[in-house]
């Protein structure tokens, strides 16, 4: 029997986790992070919100309606959503075929700095679901 590296033995949920803990680390603001499916499921989480279940169902919704939006006023390909409250902010980007990031970070956090670092995220998580 052929020894396997840490790499090859680490299945899909560890290998998400490993990506939210990254994108955690170099963003101490984020509330919340989440992988959702586009069927509403919450795929990882980062930072246990209280209901993640129901807010992934939420934000897949979101998506859904923010994707239907954009064709319908012919934007082209959807970058990012960003829902901005009084308290806090939303972003949402997409992180392959079937899924999106989330994260709930405050209303005065870093936008660029965080999205930034979504979209590495995003892209390794794409990679893992390839």
């Amino acid at each position: 029997m052929a020894d396997q590296t840490p790499a090859q033995t680490k299945n899909n949920d560890q290998l998400l986790l490993e990506v939210l803990d990254e994108l955690l680390l170099h963003n101490p603001d984020i509330i919340s992070a989440l992988v959702v499916s586009d069927d509403g499921l919450n795929v990882a989480s980062g930072i246990p919100y209280h209901n993640d279940d129901a807010l992934a169902l939420a934000v897949s919704d979101l998506a859904d309606m923010a994707e239907d939006f954009s064709k319908r006023l012919e934007q082209g390909h959807l970058n990012r959503i960003l829902l901005e409250g009084e308290q806090r902010t939303t972003v949402v980007i997409g992180a392959g075929r079937h899924t999106v990031l989330a994260v709930l970070i405050p209303a005065d956090a870093k936008l660029g700095l965080v999205t930034l670092s979504m979209r590495r995220a995003a892209n390794r998580i794409a990679s893992i679901f390839n």
